[in-house]
């Protein structure tokens, strides 16, 4: 008998089915690169430091350690910043403002310095100051005093970011573009277009819900396995097509799980490569402000992945450049997107006095050509996330049907420079529950908040004009787990659905709930795992009366013990203990054979021979009371396992954590024959007279001299893929050959 104590908030964990070699997908979950504050401070040198003190009024001494300590330190002190902030210009406040508008402390420098240009604000009297200040840090520093930021164009300071303070961004607004913003249409645009804004919610709703059914692994690169992203391709609700779209989205899952991760809908798990769902309290938190918090991460390029020395430029600069320059007219006007692409080329890509060219003096701005690259990307960010999120209208004007836009309520709020927008009619009826447990929902009648609770117990599918969920045991019982009960599950669809709530829905949804109640959890319990049922029923009719709970059998030969305190231990014999809170051990011992493994219970644990049973067989020889019982690798079982997805990577890391060695030859070789590795099976062996037996390969041959079924067939041996057939009848060794999928071929 082993007894066994373990807590359930610590257990072993597989390897990654996919290899992270080779394996990962470019662009997807990759973890935001670390950039703080403090972080900037500590690549900057002493004589910057030095500086950025004296200039604050402070004596830095002679030290040159901790002076990144003692300016964050001075910094971080109340009002120090607010100070600081109130004797600074217009241009530093425009440079703050992008900062705050995006909820972002780091911007890469290129698009800061372009976004800046569309505001009409020189970068480098925007930053020039905060820099000295110690406001704005950049990262990585520069490495001497003669070392130039500016110009900030591409390709001069490869990753360069800028790291404002976060006392900075919480006292400052934006402003619209200074001097005059592009001309404006003189007449309102036909054939107008808004989104409702529920897409991006609606399409994080199902990723939430795709997480918390399986979290996603990360491999070492930070991009997601295979698997897992293959998951997400073919989720009709996730990747599936949006109905009302005017510019498609590259890459539209990849930006959907920057966007999760950003707002903070999906986490990154400590310690671990999983992407872990947040907790279901997130939407009751933050459901109603989700859309503005998404739109202000898609501001600050959110959705993009931005590696150490990636420089978006004007495809993040245009983002909000665009929109304020929308913003620097009245409420009601509109703009022509070419003239829009023309007015801010103009401003972030001025020609060099060279090349510039006089101003027309009469009618509008000559429009940009059709393939020109500022107004490609301009389009695919106000026509493309900008209307799905709708921060922007989108009309039609002249008789050319050429392209309007027009900043749409949200878009001001979302800026800073509006009052929130007015919500929606509410519909109150705007499902309908089929007795087939689907559920079609209304765009109308929904909002954020109402998009959340239905996340909580029922399975998104389909998402357009109308949407599409499931209800079935998965979802109810993730809506429980969430605090809410069957009742209540009950009466928000009664209170909802424009029909009456189908009998058979709601007898399910009890059904479904019931099955779980009847699941009990305990924070912490002690196992005792018995050689034998016989065992465990002496036991039980020997246990002692007491106050605490009875023990309750889990399995055949396990008891579950609540309160350890009522364990009477001088009644039985201990083979040995386990804390489940310490890493797995070896505990597993091989056979000379080498597909034979037995399990020590004084050091095992009650996992092992869960473990052993994926890939091999109890050996029916072993007596029914034995504690090591002995199990036996075969082809039929490392089938059983790669059909439930074993790798043979999986496999080797099984057996250096549970034996302490490699996989051994025998294992090896039957690995090899059932094609669990995945490069196809071996060729066929050949023996000739006088019956020598040759493989293709040397592990090909350590594996028939092991195994049990060809070890006594075969003799010596002549080389490394040589050996010679005790029999000159070649068919005892073709028939264990044919036991093992192998195929003899005579020459």
């Amino acid at each position: 008998m082993a007894m066994t104590d373990p807590t359930p908030d610590d257990l072993p964990t597989d390897e990654p089915e996919d290899g992270p070699e080779g394996d990962a997908q470019d662009g997807d979950g990759a973890s935001p690169i670390p950039c703080s504050y403090r972080s900037a401070l500590a690549t900057s040198g002493p004589w910057r430091l030095r500086a950025i003190l004296k200039e604050l009024g402070v004596d830095p001494g002679r030290r040159s350690l901790g002076l990144d300590e003692a300016l964050a330190e001075h910094l971080d002190a109340p009002s120090t910043v607010g100070r600081i902030l109130d004797a600074l210009g217009p241009e530093p406040h425009q440079a703050f403002g992008l900062f705050s508008r995006t909820e972002t402390p780091v911007w890469p420098a290129v698009a800061l310095g372009e976004a800046l240009l569309g505001l009409g604000v020189d970068p480098a009297r925007a930053l020039d100051r905060p820099l000295a200040l110690g406001l704005v840090a950049p990262m990585p520093a520069p490495d001497g005093p003669d070392d130039q930021l500016f110009p900030l164009v591409p390709g001069r300071i490869p990753g360069l970011r800028f790291v404002a303070h976060p006392a900075a961004l919480e006292s400052t607004r934006i402003r619209p573009p200074l001097g005059d913003g592009p001309a404006t249409l003189g007449e309102p645009a036909r054939l107008v277009r808004e989104s409702d804004g529920l897409e991006p919610v609606l399409r994080l709703a199902a990723l939430w819900q795709l997480a918390d059914a399986a979290p996603l692994k990360r491999t070492r690169q930070g991009d997601l396995y295979k698997r897992d992203r293959q998951r997400l391709d073919e989720d009709p609700a996730l990747a599936g097509p949006i109905a009302d779209v005017l510019r498609p989205v590259d890459d539209p899952v990849s930006r959907w799980l920057n966007l999760a991760r950003s707002v903070g809908l999906l986490l990154d798990e400590p310690d671990s490569d999983r992407i872990v769902s947040a907790p279901s309290e997130f939407w009751g938190e933050h459901g109603v402000h989700l859309p503005q918090m998404i739109a202000a991460r898609w501001l600050g390029g959110g959705d993009l992945r931005l590696g150490p020395a990636a420089d978006p430029g004007s495809s993040l600069a245009l983002r909000i450049a665009s929109l304020l320059a929308l913003a620097s007219a009245g409420e009601d006007d509109w703009f022509l997107l070419e003239e829009l692409a023309t007015w801010l080329g103009a401003r972030m890509h001025p020609p060099a006095p060279a090349e510039s060219k006089p101003e027309r003096r009469k009618g509008r701005p000559e429009p940009p050509p059709p393939d020109d690259p500022m107004l490609d990307a301009l389009h695919a960010a106000l026509l493309g996330p900008a209307y799905l999120l709708g921060l922007v209208r989108v009309g039609e004007s002249g008789p050319g049907g050429l392209p309007a836009v027009q900043l749409s309520p949200r878009g001001r709020y979302v800026l800073g420079l509006g009052p929130p927008p007015p919500p929606p009619p509410r519909i109150e009826q705007f499902l309908f529950v089929q007795p087939n447990f689907e559920i079609v929902a209304y765009r109308q009648g929904m909002n954020p908040a109402l998009i959340g609770r239905l996340s909580r117990f029922a399975r998104w599918e389909q998402l357009g004009s109308a949407l599409t969920l499931r209800l079935n045991s998965d979802s109810i019982d993730r809506g429980l787990a969430s605090g809410l009960s069957a009742g209540e599950i009950r009466d928000w669809l009664g209170k909802h659905a424009v029909r009456p709530l189908p009998d058979g829905v709601s007898g399910a949804i009890d059904t479904w709930a019931g099955r779980r109640d009847r699941l009990t959890y305990f924070s912490s319990a002690t196992l005792i795992e018995f050689g034998s049922p016989s065992e465990l029923e002496e036991a039980l009719a020997d246990w002692p009366e007491g106050p605490s709970s009875p023990p309750m059998r889990v399995a055949d030969r396990v008891l579950l013990v609540e309160d350890e305190g009522a364990i009477p231990f001088k009644r039985f014999r201990l083979a040995g203990a386990r804390d489940y809170r310490r890493p797995p051990e070896t505990c597993v011992g091989v056979g000379a054979d080498g597909v034979s493994l037995s399990a020590d219970p004084a050091r095992g644990d009650l996992f092992v021979e869960a473990e052993l049973s994926r890939f091999a067989d109890l050996d029916p020889d072993t007596p029914a009371d034995a504690l090591r019982r002995r199990y036996v690798v075969s082809p039929e079982s490392l089938r059983r396992a790669s059909a439930e997805g074993m790798t043979a990577a999986s496999l080797s890391q099984w057996y250096a954590h549970r034996t302490g060695g490699k996989i051994p030859p025998a294992v090896r070789l039957i690995a090899r024959l059932v094609d669990l590795e995945g490069e196809g099976l071996p060729p066929p062996l050949k023996a000739d007279r006088p019956l020598l037996l040759r493989a293709p390969d040397p592990e090909i041959l350590d594996g028939l001299l092991q195994h049990p079924d060809t070890r006594p067939l075969l003799g010596d041996r002549l080389g490394p893929t040589a050996a010679v057939v005790r029999s000159v009848d070649p068919a005892a060794l073709r028939d264990a050959l044919r036991r093992l999928g192998v195929r003899l071929d005579l020459d």
